[in-house]
């Protein structure tokens, strides 16, 4: 489908939620970035506010492909494809977006731009599937031993290695489709097993993960409902019995004021 359904407008105005966005970076590695007032303007189109400067608003105009996962507190999700076309600086949405209860008062940021895009395609409204994720996410537990790669590679450090391998963390890969869009898809029972390698089931979700291909450049954002997060790049591997592991090879901070590139 390619249009906003009325009954689903109002959880996507609440800036009290998850909205990722992936996009392709300077090196077409797909990068992932919270967009917390990403939000729908109309049936067809997204809008949402830049409060921090970062590179990711750069990537979304030079390379307007991106996905999106939106999740609502009560643990619903959708996901999509949209087009980014341009920014403004004054307007009615730039007002709309800084009386939002997350900036209207706040005394020290205040949205700067508004980024606009043209919606490609939505999914329906998605449950969290919570038994699915904790029964996949004990299959990681039990055999992650068996599939810890290179232990002694300090890809990850010690807080950041800690952080991606609790089950409680909330977990998204991004990689690109075959049309040429990033996807996003929840794989929250995906752990670190070593501070180099992520393991990960394709369950509960593998018709949303059919595209994902062996040896696929990909990338994991991690999050927690604290506001820690960390997010990592890297290559995808198959493994026997629907697992799959990701070697990582570039990590990103991705929470301010020093956000950016660490390893």
């Amino acid at each position: 489908m390619n249009k906003i359904k009325e009954v689903d407008k109002k959880d996507f105005e609440n800036c009290y939620k998850i909205a990722l966005v992936a996009m392709f970076d300077d090196e077409d590695d797909i990068h992932i970035a919270l967009y917390s007032s990403l939000m729908n303007k109309g049936d067809d189109k997204f809008i949402f506010g830049e409060f921090v400067i970062g590179e990711s608003k750069r990537y979304i105009h030079e390379k307007p492909k991106t996905g999106f996962l939106i999740m609502s507190v009560s643990r619903e999700f959708w996901t999509g494809k949209m087009k980014f076309t341009h920014f403004a600086t004054e307007g009615e949405d730039y007002v709309k977006l800084n009386e939002q209860p997350l900036f209207r008062f706040n005394t020290y940021m205040g949205v700067h731009k508004v980024h606009y895009a043209d919606l490609i395609d939505i999914s329906e409204r998605t449950k969290l599937d919570m038994g699915g994720i904790v029964k996949n996410a004990l299959k990681v537990l039990i055999r992650k031993g068996s599939i810890k790669g290179d232990v002694k590679k300090p890809v990850l450090k010690p807080w950041a290695q800690k952080f991606l391998s609790k089950i409680d963390t909330l977990m998204f890969i991004g990689f690109e489709d075959e049309d040429g869009y990033p996807v996003l898809v929840p794989v929250i029972q995906a752990q670190a097993v070593s501070p180099s390698r992520i393991v990960l089931t394709r369950k509960p979700y593998a018709d949303m993960l059919k595209n994902l291909k062996d040896g696929q450049r990909v990338a994991i954002y991690g999050a927690s409902l604290d506001m820690d997060a960390v997010l990592v790049k890297g290559t995808y591997h198959d493994y026997k019995k629907d697992l799959g592991y990701v070697d990582i090879d570039k990590v990103y901070n991705t929470v301010p004021p020093k956000h950016g590139r660490i390893f």
